[in-house]
C-alpha cells in the first residue's frame, strides 16, 4: 500500500462519509478506493505479463513435442 494518499478520495471523518453520495467515495476502476492508480496499473501489467509466459511455455512446450 503506499503511502501517499488516494486521489479523488475524500479523508473524511466517518459521520461525514454518510452524508456523501456513493460515487463521491470511490473512483471507477479497479480497486475502487484502496489502491492507488499506479498499484492498479502495475497489477494489471503483472497479470498480462504472467499469462504471457504461461502462453510462451505453452508454445515451446508444443514445439518441442513436435520435434521428438
Amino acid at each position: 500500500m503506499p503511502s501517499n494518499r488516494l486521489t479523488y478520495v475524500p479523508a473524511l471523518r466517518p459521520h461525514e462519509y454518510a452524508t456523501i453520495s456513493r460515487p463521491k467515495k470511490t473512483v471507477q476502476r479497479a480497486y475502487g478506493g484502496s489502491r492507488c492508480a499506479n498499484c492498479v496499473k502495475d497489477r494489471v501489467v503483472r497479470a498480462f505479463l504472467i499469462e504471457e509466459q504461461k502462453i510462451v511455455k505453452k508454445v515451446l512446450k508444443e514445439s518441442q513435442q513436435k520435434k521428438r
